[in-house]
């Protein structure tokens, strides 16, 4: 006889309540949410360019955790307004104070050995308290997070180890503190899920750190030399493989519009929860993107370090844009721009499929463009829609408005008086 509920077992046990069961998940869930954001603004302040990649990831794949279990728990009968509200003032004086962490090893350590293995061990343990048939949907959500989760915690664990190594011992001793005092505000709590013993925070292991601000301009580290102008210092041949070059090296580049786009959605207050979600799998598909011209030109053996490394895109929203008109310029202006054919993004994939033959850019153009609609439909969700109440005339007059800005800030830093024209879609 076959087993009679599909192989699950212990289904005798009680398990939790839904108040219990969504209460627990509300607190894992708020933290993936300090996560997101908190992520964001250090993809930006970070100079270290594997760091920015990574932290652009993390920040998507915290803002789909935080989805899931926000979903769940309005299942669970508590309302999006409850789930968005702080649970605990203890976690929350966590999150506020892992967000100041001073450089990339505190913030590393910070996040890989006291948030993220205690959001691990709080999904375990809710797996294992739950009544396994009526919190099926719970378990099953949970387990596959878990397998992010835990890929997560595998590269954190290797970037804490190099940045450790790398670092004075002036610089491990304070994040030795600074991961002191931020495991004694999580026991404060009762670990994320509040169900360990709670221990009364110790004013002798208060760090004062300072609060956490966006740089003035764009971060790279030492192994870059960057430039607001694009394109500076190169020359591209008048020819299909000049085009194909500057084709690698465009995709490359949205290295700050990736940026760019983390800086709007850590800016960014009082948007719906929506919003949050879209912006950080737009940062993270910049980010892609970006791997994609990496990739290519590693391939084919070029110095990714040799030219300078365009950063004005994130300059510019630092320096020139409000974050609504940061990301009007990039929906609207360029991306939603670049849905035209020809020129257009099926265009760029049938020059790297059909003239260039290559195959590997052709699959990442084949993507690039899939993205890109995806990207334009944000624009026309959350600038078209919301910023201007579903009035596209205006909308494009802001965009027309946020080129002609761009184009005066990029002109101070061209010595021809202007950026140099790319032939692509949407001219990033």
């Amino acid at each position: 006889m076959l087993h009679p509920f599909m192989g699950i077992k212990d289904y005798g046990k009680v398990g939790m309540s839904v108040a219990e069961s969504s209460h627990k998940l509300h607190r894992i869930g708020y933290v993936d949410r300090r996560l997101m954001k908190l992520e964001a603004g250090h993809m930006v302040a970070r100079p270290e360019y594997e760091v920015k990649g990574a932290l652009s990831r993390l920040m998507w794949q915290d803002a789909s955790h935080c989805d899931q279990l926000r979903s769940r728990c309005k299942q669970l009968r508590m309302s999006s307004s409850a789930f968005d509200k702080s649970p605990d003032p203890n976690l929350e004086l966590l999150m506020d104070e892992v967000l100041k962490s001073a450089d990339t090893l505190q913030l590393m350590r910070a996040l890989f050995e006291v948030v993220k293995p205690d959001q691990i061990r709080s999904a375990r343990a809710y797996m294992a308290s739950a009544q396994p048939i009526v919190d099926e949907p719970t378990i099953h959500l949970l387990k596959h997070q878990l397998m992010d989760r835990e890929e997560q915690l595998e590269w954190g664990n290797e970037a804490v180890r190099h940045f450790t190594a790398d670092a004075t011992e002036k610089m491990v001793a304070d994040a030795d503190r600074w991961v002191e005092y931020l495991r004694n505000l999580l026991a404060a709590a009762g670990g994320i899920d509040g169900d360990l013993a709670k221990e009364e925070p110790d004013p002798e292991l208060a760090v004062a750190a300072q609060l956490f601000e966006l740089p003035a301009s764009s971060t790279r580290d030492e192994r870059f030399r960057s430039a607001v102008s694009k394109f500076k210092e190169f020359q591209f041949e008048d020819s299909e493989a000049g085009r194909f070059e500057m084709m690698m090296f465009t995709r490359f580049f949205e290295m700050s519009p990736a940026e760019a786009v983390a800086c709007v959605h850590f800016q960014s207050e009082g948007k719906p929860w929506e919003f949050y979600l879209d912006t950080a799998r737009h940062a993270w598909d910049e980010v892609r993107h970006s791997w994609f011209g990496e990739a290519a030109l590693r391939v084919k053996g070029y110095d990714i370090y040799d030219k300078p490394n365009w950063t004005g895109w994130l300059d510019m929203t630092l320096q020139l844009f409000e974050p609504d008109e940061a990301y009007t310029h990039l929906t609207i202006a360029i991306e939603k721009a670049a849905m035209k054919y020809p020129p257009g993004k099926r265009e760029e994939w049938e020059f790297c499929r059909d003239i260039a033959r290559d195959p590997l850019m052709t699959t990442f153009q084949d993507f690039d463009w899939a993205d890109e609609v995806v990207h334009a439909g944000f624009g026309q969700r959350w600038i078209v829609n919301d910023v201007h109440k579903g009035d596209l005339k205006q909308a494009m007059t802001s965009s027309a408005e946020t080129v002609e800005k761009r184009g005066a800030y990029m002109a101070k830093f061209d010595h021809q008086g202007a950026e140099p024209k790319s032939p692509y879609a949407g001219g990033y």
